[in-house]
């Protein structure tokens, strides 16, 4: 019995040690493996064209670490617009996503859908690297920092040089010399201005201009805000002189059918003098496909002036990256936001999409020189502006790009267009004053 009693406590023993090595073994295998690889979503609109080297920015991101990847997917660049208030809406939406500087980052703001990113600010030192006036207009957001911005585009008349010269013309920089030059143009045969507003959007540029060249920022400020009416005297006078070119001829017929390249290329094609519109649009100049053989045959001109009172204005849309709020992994999409603050990443977005970088870190001799010439014009301006659908809300400025289709289509019919609007307009702007004194 003594025995057995003996070798039973051995036996009971040695099964201890085994589960016990078992057990040490399996934690020395869970310390030493690598940790998962988390998955960091980024929702994008930059393709064709425009792609500006992201991709590749994407791969130099995934090869340089070990804990995340990045999954890109580039959206198409209308739908992109709507799309992404249904992606936050589901619950699972990716980390990061490309947004528009302005009202529409506003708008997410004011729905609790975004993180701020004040944290990574600081650590970052972003203060120093861009500059007061882009913190201010495209970063901050009911004084916290939501976006990084990774490019900056202005509008600007772009005019094929060919057609200009001979004719005889030069660039106008009052109102008057540009209706003379349209006149001569017209006079000619020459289709003096491309439009392509099947998008909607490219028109807007028509509307931003007038408005600032005739009454200036503040007033624009306040009816982006619904503190000015659509029917109110300064408004009709815009549609007045935008209805007036498109009665004159002025513009291309079929400006509806077609989109802002389409418009481009008729300018390229020397069939049409100038067309009015992003910084963006010298990528397509420069492509030989779409333009062939025209090289530097182009150039570019700011909107004129129309009244000496009234300030000058540079205009156009800065693009960044957002934190989705009720997404994971925040820490490395973070370090992913950081990286594209990069003088590196900037600049290749610059070159990839013909916009300038936000960041004051990339030196003036990296542009070229016709970048150089632009950054000159935007220094001459006193302020700068969103275009018209990232400075209003995003539901006013549908009423607003509907009704830019609408005037293309029956000019003189501008106060009938503009009393739909204003009518419209008021109901959007009272149920969002409503709901935002309930909250």
């Amino acid at each position: 019995m003594k025995t057995s009693g003996i070798v039973f406590c051995l036996f009971i023993l040695a099964a201890a040690i085994f589960f016990l090595s078992k057990e040490i073994t399996k934690e020395s295998k869970e310390v030493t493996t690598p940790p998962e690889v988390r998955q960091i979503g980024l929702y994008h609109y930059y393709s064709g064209s425009l792609s500006g080297g992201i991709s590749e920015m994407i791969n130099e991101i995934n090869t340089s670490q070990k804990n995340f990847r990045v999954q890109a997917q580039a959206l198409d660049h209308e739908a992109f617009k709507s799309m992404i208030y249904t992606t936050l809406d589901k619950g699972d939406p990716p980390e990061l996503f490309t947004y528009w500087a302005g009202s529409r980052v506003q708008s997410l703001v004011e729905r609790d859908k975004l993180a701020p990113i004040d944290d990574l600010w600081a650590q970052e030192k972003f203060d120093t690297r861009f500059s007061p006036s882009v913190i201010e207009a495209a970063c901050t957001y009911n004084g916290k920092k939501y976006l990084v911005p990774i490019d900056q585009f202005v509008v600007l008349f772009f005019y094929n040089k060919s057609i200009f010269t001979a004719a005889g013309l030069e660039p106008p920089d009052t109102w008057q010399a540009f209706l003379n030059l349209c006149r001569t143009l017209k006079d000619q045969g020459t289709t003096p201005i491309a439009l392509g507003s099947k998008e909607r959007w490219p028109a807007q540029f028509w509307l931003d201009y007038l408005l600032l060249r005739t009454k200036g920022m503040k007033y624009r400020t306040r009816l982006m805000k619904g503190q000015a009416k659509y029917t109110d005297k300064e408004v009709q006078n815009v549609y007045k002189i935008w209805g007036g070119l498109l009665q004159k001829g002025y513009f291309n017929k079929n400006a509806n059918d077609l989109d802002w390249a389409q418009a481009t290329q008729l300018v390229c094609r020397g069939q049409a003098a100038m067309t009015l519109m992003g910084s963006w649009a010298i990528q397509t100049f420069k492509n030989q496909e779409a333009c062939p053989g025209i090289g530097e045959g182009f150039d570019f001109f700011a909107f004129p002036q129309i009244d000496k009172q009234v300030e000058k204005v540079a205009l156009g849309p800065i693009d960044g990256i957002v934190l989705s709020k009720n997404s994971a992994n925040h820490e490395y999409a973070k370090q992913t936001m950081a990286y594209f603050a990069k003088t590196e990443p900037q600049q290749r977005l610059s070159i990839g999409s013909g916009a300038l970088a936000p960041s004051l870190d990339v030196p003036h001799s990296f542009y070229s020189p016709l970048q150089k010439r632009i950054i000159a014009e935007i220094q001459t301006a006193s302020a700068w502006a969103f275009n018209y659908d990232l400075a209003t809300p995003p539901e006013i400025a549908e009423l607003g790009m509907n009704s830019f289709q609408e005037l293309i289509e029956f000019p003189g019919e501008y106060m009938k267009i503009l009393k739909n609007v204003e009518r419209e307009a008021k109901i959007i702007f009272k149920k969002q004053s409503i709901s935002s004194q309930k909250e």
